[in-house]
């Protein structure tokens, strides 16, 4: 069986392809001829933004969407869980959720039962690089809107009791979480990509979430929402005057205090292959996750690789699904992404299948990274994967809630507000050429991590023929 791996490994791996050669992408039956072409996509307009910062540093994009009467208000501060201290793994997560449960004049129940009389909600969330507030409801209440999200943001208490049930169900999500296969492996697979850096951290830990106070939430509150690194986003039925007006007098008087957080490095480079190997005695089938550090959004390589990952196995009719799910039944549903933060990216591919064909998945896994980067797709391949990424992105961003986010992301990944009516083009301009060469920079089967989470003793001895492997605990 090891030699059968290893001579199959060479051949796949080893034996470069014709650089400048035909395409060896799959030939597929043409379409009907009787179809009708498909429509231009359009990108998305910016119309009636209006941008401006108030005197405290506070940045604000206003973006008036008439029409539905819905609107949305979300301040995004820099300082997620990258941020946190040392030992500290998921204080980021703790504070997010215990925000909206309380300020120094409203209870959780009071912020609730004066945003459903608006036909509203709130909703809090901690990422790598940001903390968000996000407010939504109709437009006829936009005042109260903002009045809620500056107040949580500027007045957030932390009431004991509120904190004890927020670290309550925190822990028992991280027990949740703790019973899945793909948990140890992706802990296993952010520290070996990412080291010492803060983006290795996926998970919180029980000893993190029991050491938070309320003294330590509003600590951390102040650190890290500060005007001077915030974002207000407003989009919806709104008129600007007016709601630039509400804006100054709810976030005007707001001042930073203390220092601010440290700026997060840049992430590693991606190193040579490593083999790790998560022993779940007695599992039959094998979590797995392949990938390495890539770039950040700003980088001019960026839409060249959400595109070339389409292809590769970022949708449903991508190149890898066709291979280990279509053609050879080894999983049910694998796929890759390619995540961007402020500081870096990731390239993540993902499948669960049986022990008996971890090993052949794995070698399928690296044929397709390494054929991105040796062959050209087919124009059909290429444009069905420009098509995937622009349809969602004008579909996604049709919902006030979706757009302020991708706004947000945008600005956090530190891509500017035209952003928003560039990415259709930028993603109609990738050309074939272009996915190759990101292809042989960032997809190259030498210069993957691959994590795999399952039985040592079934899955084991094949995967030797990989590389040496090095066995992580559980």
């Amino acid at each position: 069986m090891k030699n059968i791996i290893r001579c199959a490994v060479v051949v796949a791996i080893l034996v470069p392809f014709p650089p400048t050669g035909p395409s060896l992408a799959k030939e597929e039956s043409p379409l009907p001829k009787d179809l009708p072409s498909y429509g231009a996509d359009r990108p998305i307009p910016i119309p009636q933004v209006t941008e401006k910062s108030l005197p405290n540093g506070l940045v604000v994009w206003i973006v008036q969407r008439p029409g539905f009467p819905k609107v949305v208000a979300l301040v995004t501060a820099r300082g997620g869980t990258a941020a946190d201290p040392k030992g500290m793994d998921g204080l980021a997560n703790v504070l997010a959720d215990a925000m909206r449960e309380g300020t120094a004049t409203r209870t959780s129940r009071q912020i609730a039962e004066e945003l459903q009389a608006i036909g509203g909600d709130i909703e809090t969330a901690a990422g790598e690089d940001a903390l968000t507030v996000g407010v939504e409801g109709l437009a006829s209440g936009t005042a109260k809107i903002l009045n809620v999200v500056a107040d949580v943001v500027r007045n957030a208490s932390f009431p004991a009791e509120e904190v004890d049930l927020v670290k309550t169900n925190n822990l028992q999500g991280l027990q949740a979480s703790e019973a899945a296969p793909e948990f140890p492996v992706r802990k296993a697979f952010a520290a070996t990509v990412f080291g010492d850096h803060p983006y290795r951290v996926v998970y919180p830990t029980e000893e993190a979430i029991q050491k938070v106070t309320p003294a330590l939430l509003k600590s951390e509150h102040a650190r890290r929402f500060r005007p001077d690194r915030s974002l207000l986003v407003v989009v919806g039925a709104v008129d600007a005057a007016t709601t630039g007006r509400i804006i100054e007098k709810e976030f005007g008087a707001w001042k930073a205090t203390g220092d601010p957080i440290a700026a997060t490095p840049a992430t590693p480079a991606a190193g040579q292959r490593r083999i790790l190997l998560v022993d779940r005695p007695g599992a039959v089938q094998s979590e797995m996750r392949v990938g390495r550090p890539t770039v950040k959004a700003t980088d001019p390589d960026y839409y060249a690789l959400l595109v070339t990952n389409a292809m590769f196995g970022g949708a449903f009719t991508s190149r890898l699904t066709e291979n280990i799910r279509e053609d050879k039944g080894y999983t049910y549903s694998p796929g890759s992404t390619a995540q961007t933060f402020e500081q870096g990216g990731l390239l993540s591919v993902r499948a669960a299948v049986r022990n008996e064909v971890t090993a052949a998945t794995l070698l399928e896994i690296f044929y397709e990274l390494d054929r991105v980067g040796a062959t050209l797709p087919t124009d059909e391949e290429l444009g069905r994967a420009k098509r995937y990424l622009s349809g969602l992105f004008l579909l996604r961003n049709e919902v006030n809630s979706s757009l302020a986010r991708t706004l947000s992301s945008n600005w956090v990944r530190g891509l500017p507000l035209k952003a928003l009516s560039e990415y259709v083009p930028k993603v109609n301009e990738v050309t074939a050429e272009q996915t190759r060469e990101v292809g042989r920079k960032y997809m190259t089967s030498r210069t993957q991590t691959v994590v795999i989470g399952g039985d040592a003793k079934s899955v084991g001895p094949a995967i030797e023929a990989f590389g040496p492997i090095t066995s992580v605990a559980p």
